[in-house]
């Protein structure tokens, strides 16, 4: 039996790159610094919790691979862009990214998850958003056509998502996907492949919980 874990995540400003200024600048119009403040505090606890539980987890780290949100697969077997990716991120204050750092050091295996040419059209697709000042609209899903267009890219990714799974995760390991909260990469897993959720389901949780998976 494969074993994957879905985690469901809040990305934090320092995943943003080169978007974390537009979009900081955008909430900071429609938001009180109160409020980004009380936000972050939420996030900086949601990682906290997250770190705890994963890392109470008695699971042989040898033998599963991480799968991430956003970070690409090049086919290079020695994995050099994506470890770079992970490391550049862990450095400047990612929570998500120095966690799989601690996965990776236990012996855990990363996986290029994700394909580039999609990445590449999402980022276009934001910093256009961003630069014609629908970012607002996009949120709000006031636009029929933008939200038609994210819904699209973003089934596209979550399928390709859910291939390099597939084709990865052998049988007997164990698999641990971080992935953010709109996407549904289980739509597209084959019924062979048992799916758990230690934080809970994309939409019926509002928090994390411990929970210990099944080694």
């Amino acid at each position: 039996m494969r074993h994957l874990y879905i985690i469901p995540i809040v990305h934090s400003r320092h995943d943003l790159g080169t978007l974390e200024q537009p979009i900081r600048d955008v909430k900071s119009q429609f938001l009180q610094t109160q409020t980004l403040e009380q936000n972050q505090r939420v996030l900086d606890t949601f990682w906290e919790e997250m770190k705890l539980g994963i890392q109470s987890w008695n699971v042989d780290y040898s033998n599963t691979l991480v799968f991430q949100d956003a970070l690409p697969y090049t086919g290079d077997p020695e994995r050099i862009i994506e470890h770079r990716i992970v490391d550049e991120l862990a450095s400047k204050g990612s929570a998500n990214h120095k966690l799989v750092k601690w996965l990776l050091e236990r012996g855990a295996q990363l996986v290029g998850t994700e394909s580039t040419e999609l990445l590449i059209k999402e980022y276009e697709a934001v910093k256009k958003s961003l630069a014609e000042g629908l970012y607002r609209e996009m949120l709000e899903s006031s636009d029929r056509r933008e939200e038609e267009s994210a819904s699209s890219l973003l089934a596209q990714r979550d399928q390709f998502i859910a291939q390099r799974i597939i084709e990865t995760l052998q049988m007997g390991q164990i698999g641990i996907l971080f992935i953010g909260l709109q996407h549904r990469v289980h739509d597209f897993l084959p019924q062979d492949l048992q799916v758990e959720y230690p934080f809970g389901r994309l939409k019926d949780r509002e928090s994390p919980r411990i929970f210990e998976p099944m080694a």
